[in-house]
């Protein structure tokens, strides 16, 4: 009742040219550029710059030559290997990798501060009154992260 199934043309490749090889390019240029656009694009952005590893809090060695930067007075230390051929412009770019850093390391210790204070404030706080004394000495806890950020000029949500 169905019927035969459908038949299907034949198809006559004998009569088909043989493919040029500028027609093999075409069909492997989608593939190609896939893999040789980023390869080209990684050669020619030229690498990120790379920084010896610097110290905030002491000289231990190999970081023993101290350095303040230019900008926001930071202190470090470097290696002294490491900056032998340092130019004006190797310095200020150092210089302002490592604010960058410490910058991120004093916004790291302030959230720990603010989170520290609120936790003291919290158990200050009890169920029907609060603890005036925890109170206070929570209110008063310092931070210093938090003040020197502010006394670069950043505004710090308590």
């Amino acid at each position: 009742m169905g019927g035969g199934a459908p038949r299907r043309r034949p198809h006559n490749h004998a009569n088909q040219p043989p493919a040029s090889p500028l027609a093999a390019l075409q069909s492997l240029l989608p593939l190609l550029l896939l893999f040789i656009i980023p390869l080209l694009s990684s050669l020619f952005s030229g690498g990120a710059t790379t920084y010896p590893s610097v110290r905030f809090d002491n000289p231990l060695p190999p970081q023993t030559q101290h350095h303040t930067s230019y900008r926001l007075k930071v202190d470090y230390y470097v290696n002294p290997k490491d900056i032998t051929d340092y130019s004006a412009r190797d310095w200020k770019s150092l210089d302002s990798h490592v604010e960058e850093r410490y910058k991120e390391r004093l916004v790291a210790q302030c959230n720990y501060e603010i989170e520290h204070r609120q936790r003291a404030m919290n158990e200050a706080r009890g169920f029907w009154s609060r603890d005036e004394v925890k109170w206070q000495a929570a209110r008063q806890m310092p931070t210093p992260a938090c003040t020197k950020l502010e006394s670069w000029g950043y505004r710090i949500q308590y």
